[in-house]
């Protein structure tokens, strides 16, 4: 692993700084003598750990490589890339700036996600004139839409790649790629240094791929057990639910999911018009503690049947590398459609249940 990060880092090192030494400066706003940790995410390694005094943390020493690290503890923490020079990491706000690799990815993103506040923003002008559309007319509306952000996203993703083939900056933008443009990423790949190409970034993103690819609208469902998974703590698998001669949407979320939250209006609504012997909506918790994913159940008032404790088994199989996720399988168990979100949900079933 150390000649890998080695191969990996060598280009942005050698312009980055004439020394190898780091420092980190941090601000949290926690308690005195709360941890924070710094990790090494590619080799799995603790580099380094401190402690808070009066909201400021440090770390500093000896670093001949570029990584991809975690800093903070728990769920407050960043991940962000490391270099030798000096970075400035704030917790309370999750953001990192200071070194050169640093400011140009965290650029990077702030384009990248800015893409998505633009199509969100016309997803909001689409439903606004959803009356005044059929069904058809809306999703056609929808795909159009989400299609021209998306390439967006993978043309700047592609871009990055291209020119750091040999770096971590590339891995990294190799898995919004993948995310985006399944082609461009599998070309990029072949393209990439050998040791980028089996960071395990971009390794899980190829993965994520392969299971896309087998689970792709007009292919049959692909059953998967969860040990313990309804809530009498009773096994079950999603051939319970799916292939059984109803329409099932499959909503894969968390308690700690704030974008999933804001799907649920959408689902109760489609659960009160369509409900009965033709559909029905089946949550998946994901990556998710039993009694939270109980507790937000319980909060929202959540009517359907529930599925608890997936972990990580739907991801493997059906590629959800992101929630909220929601798949519509065919009476027979074949999938339909992926990626539906907002009204979006409600007029597809419109046009199919119809």
């Amino acid at each position: 692993m150390k000649k890998t990060l080695l191969l990996l880092a060598v280009a942005l090192v050698a312009v980055a700084c004439n020394s190898n030494r780091y420092t980190i400066d941090g601000i949290f706003t926690v308690e005195d003598e709360t941890p924070v940790w710094l990790i090494d995410l590619g080799a799995q390694d603790t580099l380094a750990g401190t402690n808070v005094a009066e909201g400021r943390f440090r770390f500093e020493g000896e670093a001949d490589v570029a990584r991809y690290v975690y800093i903070g503890i728990g769920n407050k923490r960043i991940r962000t890339l490391f270099e030798p020079g000096r970075l400035l990491v704030d917790l309370d706000e999750r953001t990192a700036s200071g070194t050169p690799m640093v400011d140009q990815y965290v650029a990077y993103q702030s384009q990248y996600y800015g893409y998505l506040q633009q199509r969100n923003e016309a997803r909001k002008a689409l439903n606004a004139k959803k009356e005044s559309l059929s069904p058809a007319e809306f999703n056609a509306a929808w795909d159009s839409l989400n299609r021209a952000y998306v390439q967006q996203q993978a043309d700047l993703a592609d871009s990055l790649v291209a020119a750091h083939p040999s770096d971590l900056m590339g891995a990294l933008a190799m898995e919004d790629l993948g995310d985006r443009d399944a082609a461009r990423f599998l070309q990029r790949r072949e393209e990439l240094a050998e040791d980028v190409r089996s960071f395990y970034i971009v390794e899980r993103s190829y993965r994520t791929i392969q299971a896309l690819e087998q689970t792709a609208p007009g292919k049959p469902f692909t059953d998967y057990l969860i040990p313990g998974g309804n809530p009498d703590g009773s096994d079950v698998r999603l051939s319970d639910y799916v292939g059984r001669g109803r329409y099932i949407l499959l909503d894969h979320w968390a308690s700690w999911c704030g974008p999933c939250k804001r799907e649920i209006p959408f689902l109760k609504r489609a659960w009160k018009q369509f409900h009965g012997k033709k559909f029905e909506i089946v949550s998946i918790a994901v990556n998710d503690a039993r009694a939270d994913t109980e507790a937000a159940i319980s909060e929202h008032v959540l009517p359907w049947p529930q599925i608890l404790d997936a972990g990580k088994i739907p991801g493997e199989i059906y590629g959800v590398n992101a929630i909220p996720q929601l798949i519509l399988f065919a009476p027979d168990g074949t999938i339909l459609r992926r990626d539906l979100r907002g009204e979006q949900i409600l007029t597809v079933l419109s046009e199919i249940l119809r």
